[in-house]
Order: structure tokens, then C-alpha cells, then sequence
């Protein structure tokens, strides 16, 4: 019983631990939950994660990625190219700046915090700010 007890309280006491990084690779990981694949190369990303259980998070990233991967990414993720415009939260990092010609992509969903996911059709880059709270 006391095994269990120490056991449950490491559990609770590690899963209650903030993350937060501005490593591209481990910004990556952290959403995504796998490395990238050859589909893709991380040039930017900040990740941010609550201590809360619910796994509340907030991720910039910029990569370059396959039309293929981004199409896969799109049909998945249900999103839909939105004609709003993204204005910069007050923790966007300098480097998140997507231009006007990219295409904007957001929730088809009623549920919808605010994410936006941007893509250069012309060079393969893409803008991702995913909000989760």
C-alpha cells in the first residue's frame, strides 16, 4: 500500500509540472507528441504547457512542410481557409510573422479558441499558432 501511495503522489507531483520551450525540435515533440518526419523541417517554434492535467497549451511554430503533409494536416485537423485576419498575441514571438499572402486556415467547428495556421503555397512554409485552454 505504501508503494502505491508514493507511486500515485510521483504521478500527480510529475504531471504537474509546467513546460515551456523555445527549442523548435522539442516545441515540435511536445504538440505533436512524435518527431518530426522527413515531411517536415522545424525552423521556429515556442511551446508553452500549463500544469494543469487537461494539458492547456499554446504553440508557434514555423516549418517548412510536403503539400502532401499539409494536406493530410488539414483533412485531420477539419480546418477550412478563413478571410479574418491574425493579429499577434501579446506572447508572440518576433520571429511569427506570416505575411498576407499566405492562406489562412481555422476551425470548421463551433469549437474554435482562437488557432490559426497559415501556408506559403509558392515555398512550402507554414505559420501554426494553436491555442488550447
Amino acid at each position: 500500500m505504501q508503494k502505491f501511495l508514493i507511486l500515485l503522489l510521483s504521478v500527480l507531483f510529475i504531471s504537474c509540472t509546467e513546460i515551456q520551450t523555445t527549442n523548435a525540435d522539442d516545441a515540435y515533440v511536445y504538440w505533436s507528441g512524435t518527431k518530426p518526419t522527413a515531411a517536415i523541417i522545424v525552423d521556429k517554434g515556442q511551446y508553452w504547457q500549463s500544469a494543469h492535467f487537461t494539458r492547456e497549451y499554446i504553440v508557434y511554430l514555423k516549418l517548412q512542410s510536403t503539400d502532401n503533409w499539409w494536406t493530410s494536416f488539414i483533412e485531420q485537423n477539419k480546418l477550412e481557409i478563413k478571410t479574418f485576419s491574425w493579429h499577434s498575441q501579446e506572447d508572440t514571438p518576433q520571429w511569427f510573422k506570416p505575411s498576407k499572402k499566405y492562406l489562412q486556415y481555422g476551425s470548421k467547428g463551433d469549437f474554435d479558441q482562437g488557432s490559426f495556421y497559415f501556408r506559403d503555397t509558392l515555398t512550402g512554409e507554414n505559420y501554426i499558432y494553436e491555442i488550447v485552454l
